[in-house]
C-alpha cells in the first residue's frame, strides 16, 4: 500500500522528489557507494598501491553524493537520452510511495562507510600493560597508534648462527621504530618469546600489541634467505608475508622492503622526508655481520664488552662511513668502566676520563654521518651525564626520544639523568615509559628505584621483586641491591639478606650495616668497613653520613650519585655543607629536589 501524504508543501516536495527519481538515487548511489569501500578496504592493501588510496575513494564517494543528487533532481534518463526534468503542474496530486523507505537505506550505508572507510581504527588501541596498576602513581597516557611486535626470528642456518638470526630480527626491529606512526614493543620483552610455545593471541597479549612480525633467516656465506610475515594475532591472520633470497649485501635492501610492506599493510606513513631512507646501508655485508657479532657480545655485558668494542673496530675497518657501527661502538666505551675489576665499578678517574673521551668520538663521528642516529645521542647523553654535563646531557636524550619516541633505553636513561638532578618527579615518568614499552629486570629495576626516589617504597618493592622473578640468573644485581637495602633501611634485615644470598656481592658489607643499625647508637663510629650514607641516617648520625656522601662524591668524579637525593637523606639537604660543599662538586649548585605526592597512608 502506497504512502499517500497531505496535499500540504511537504508532501508536494516528498512528490516531486519521488518524481524526479531523487529517493531512487540516494538508495542506489549509498548501497554501490557502501560496496565500493567494503571492496577497496580489502582489495588496496594487498596490492602495491599507495597507503593513501582507501582514504581517497573514502572521500570521492562523500563528496559524490550531493553532485548525484543535484543531477537527479535537474535530469532525468529516457530512451531518448538524458534530458532535463519537465515542471509538473502545481495542483497535481503528491503521490510518494516507498521511495523514502529506500532512500533512508540508502543514507544508512552512507553512514555505514564511516565504519568500513579510513576514519576507523586501523591499529586498534593496545591492551593495557600486565600489572600496570603497580605504576599508579605515575600516569603515561593512552596510545592509539597500530601496536606490533617482533619475535625472534627462527635460525635456519647450517651451524649456531643464532647471533646473525637474532641481530637481523633486533634491526628490523629498529627500522619499524622510526616509523613514527607505529608503536613498537621493546627488544628484551619480545625476545622473551624465543622458542616459547604460547600462542600468538597470549604472545599479543603478554607483549600488549595487535599485530606480531615472524618469521625465519637461513645464512650461508654471502647468501641470506629471510622470511616474514604480518599477523593480526586476534585471528592469526595473515596480512602479508613474503619470502627474499639474496646476497649478504642486499640486507638493508630487504630490511627497507619489509618495513615499507609492514606500513603499507597497517596503512601508516612511513614519515621520512625526501632523500631520507629508512636504513642505513654499509657498504659491505662483512660490516653488517661484526656489527651483529659485537652486538650480540655487547648484551652479554662483563667481560664480553671489549669483544664487543673489537667486533665494532673490525666493522669501522671495512665500513668507516657506516653511522650504526660508530654508535654502537660508542655505547660499548660508555659503559666499559662499569664491568672493570671482574665486573665490578672501577673507581680508576684515568679509565672513566679514557673511555668516555673514545664513546663521545665515536658518537660524535656516527651522528656527523647520520644526525638521525638514536643510539649514537643516547651514549652521548650519557657520556655527559657522567660528567655531570647535565644540561648538555638532557638536550641529547632530548633529541634521541624525538627521533625515537619508543627506544625504552632512552627513556631509562632520561630517568637517571632527571633524578641525578632531583628532578625524581619526572624520572618516574620517564621510567614508567621505559617500563610500559618494555617489561624487563632492567625497566622494573630503574622504575622501581625511582619511586622508592620519590618516596613510594610499597610500590618499588613490588616491581624490585617481579624484576627479580624475571633475573632468576641474576644478571642485573643491581635488583637485588636496591630492594636489599630498601629492606634493610626499613630494618627487616632478614630478608635484606636474603635477598642478596649467601654468596652475593657486597654481601659481607651488607652485613655489617645490618649489624649497626641493629646497634643503633651504639655502632662503631669508624668501622673497618664504610657504611652508606642512608645507613648513617638510620642510624643517626647526620655528620658522618654527610661524611660519607662527601667522599663518594670527590673519590668517584664521573657517574650519577645515586645517593644524593635518596629520601632517606632529605634532614641533611638544608644543610651548609650539602649545599655549599657537595651539590657544588657535582654541578648542581642551587638544585632543589622535585618528588611525587606522597604515598596515601593506608
Amino acid at each position: 500500500m502506497a504512502f499517500e501524504p497531505s496535499s500540504g508543501p511537504l508532501g508536494r516536495l516528498l512528490s516531486e522528489l519521488r518524481r524526479r527519481r531523487v529517493f531512487r538515487v540516494t538508495a542506489a548511489y549509498g548501497a554501490i557507494g557502501f560496496v565500493v569501500m567494503e571492496v577497496a578496504d580489502v582489495v588496496f592493501p594487498n596490492v602495491p598501491l599507495p597507503p593513501w588510496t582507501v582514504t581517497l575513494v573514502f572521500w570521492l564517494i562523500l563528496l559524490g553524493f550531493p553532485f548525484a543528487v543535484g543531477l537527479a533532481w535537474i535530469y532525468e534518463l529516457t530512451p531518448d537520452g538524458v534530458r532535463r526534468t519537465p515542471d509538473v503542474h502545481p495542483d497535481s496530486r503528491p503521490r510518494v510511495g516507498w521511495s523514502p523507505v529506500l532512500a533512508v537505506l540508502g543514507l544508512l550505508a552512507l553512514v555505514g562507510i564511516w565504519y568500513v572507510g579510513p576514519l576507523r581504527d586501523r591499529g586498534g588501541s593496545a591492551p593495557p600493560a600486565v600489572a600496570s596498576e603497580l605504576e599508579s602513581p605515575v600516569e603515561v597516557g593512552s596510545e592509539e597508534r597500530p601496536s606490533v611486535a617482533v619475535l625472534p626470528f627462527s635460525d635456519l642456518s647450517d651451524g649456531d648462527q643464532a647471533y646473525f638470526s637474532d641481530g637481523v630480527t633486533e634491526e628490523l626491529l629498529g627500522v619499524l621504530a622510526r616509523i613514527r606512526d607505529l608503536r613498537v614493543a621493546g627488544r628484551t620483552a619480545a625476545f622473551a618469546f624465543r622458542d616459547d610455545d604460547r600462542d600468538l593471541q597470549q604472545a599479543a597479549r603478554e607483549l600488549g600489541v595487535r599485530y606480531l612480525v615472524e618469521g625465519s633467516v637461513r645464512h650461508d656465506g654471502d647468501r641470506v634467505r629471510i622470511t616474514a610475515r604480518l599477523v593480526e594475532a586476534g585471528n592469526s591472520f595473515t596480512l602479508w608475508t613474503e619470502t627474499y633470497e639474496r646476497v649478504l649485501d642486499d640486507i638493508f635492501a630487504i630490511q627497507s622492503e619489509i618495513a615499507t610492506a609492514i606500513a603499507q599493510s597497517l596503512r601508516v606513513p612511513l614519515g621520512i622526508a625526501e632523500g631520507e631512507a629508512l636504513v642505513q646501508e654499509a657498504t659491505d655485508g662483512r660490516a653488517f655481520q661484526e656489527y651483529l657479532e659485537g652486538r650480540a657480545a655487547l648484551r652479554q655485558r662483563g667481560a664480553r664488552v671489549d669483544e664487543a668494542i673489537a667486533h665494532f673496530d673490525a666493522a669501522i675497518a671495512v665500513d668507516s662511513s657506516w653511522a650504526p657501527a660508530w654508535g654502537a661502538l660508542a655505547e660499548a666505551h660508555a659503559i666499559r668502566p662499569l664491568y672493570a675489576d671482574d665486573g665490578r665499578e672501577s673507581a680508576d678517574s684515568a679509565l672513566w676520563a679514557r673511555t668516555l673521551g673514545e664513546a663521545e668520538h665515536a658518537a660524535a663521528r656516527a651522528i656527523a654521518l647520520d644526525p638521525r642516529d638514536a643510539s649514537a645521542r643516547i651514549a652521548l647523553a650519557g657520556v655527559f651525564r657522567d660528567r655531570w654535563e647535565w644540561e648538555r646531557a638532557e638536550a641529547e636524550i632530548q633529541r634521541a626520544i624525538e627521533l625515537d619516541p619508543d627506544n625504552s633505553e632512552a627513556h631509562v636513561q632520561y630517568g637517571e639523568i632527571l633524578w641525578g638532578m632531583g628532578r625524581l618527579a619526572e624520572a618516574a615518568r620517564e621510567t614508567a615509559i621505559a617500563l610500559e614499552l618494555d617489561r624487563t629486570p632492567l625497566t622494573l629495576d630503574v622504575h622501581g628505584f625511582a619511586l622508592y626516589m620519590n618516596g613510594h617504597p610499597e610500590e618499588a618493592e613490588e616491581l624490585l621483586r617481579e624484576g627479580i622473578e624475571r633475573d632468576p640468573e641474576g644478571h642485573m644485581f643491581f635488583l637485588r641491591e636496591v630492594l636489599g637495602r630498601l629492606l634493610l633501611f626499613q630494618g627487616r634485615t632478614e630478608e635484606a639478606l636474603a635477598i642478596f644470598g649467601p654468596n652475593a656481592r657486597g654481601i659481607a658489607a651488607l652485613r655489617q650495616e645490618a649489624e649497626a643499625i641493629a646497634l643503633g647508637d651504639d655502632a662503631p663510629l669508624d668501622p673497618e668497613g664504610r657504611y652508606n650514607p642512608q645507613t648513617w641516617m638510620v642510624i643517626g648520625r647526620p655528620d658522618r653520613a654527610l661524611d660519607e656522601l662527601e667522599r663518594q662524591v670527590f673519590d668517584k668524579p664521573f657517574r650519577v650519585q645515586y645517593n644524593i637525593w635518596d629520601p632517606y637523606l632529605e634532614p641533611v639537604w638544608r644543610t651548609d655543607r650539602f649545599r655549599n660543599v657537595i651539590l657544588p662538586r657535582v654541578h648542581l649548585a642551587g638544585a632543589s629536589v622535585d618528588r611525587l605526592p606522597a604515598a596515601a597512608d593506608g
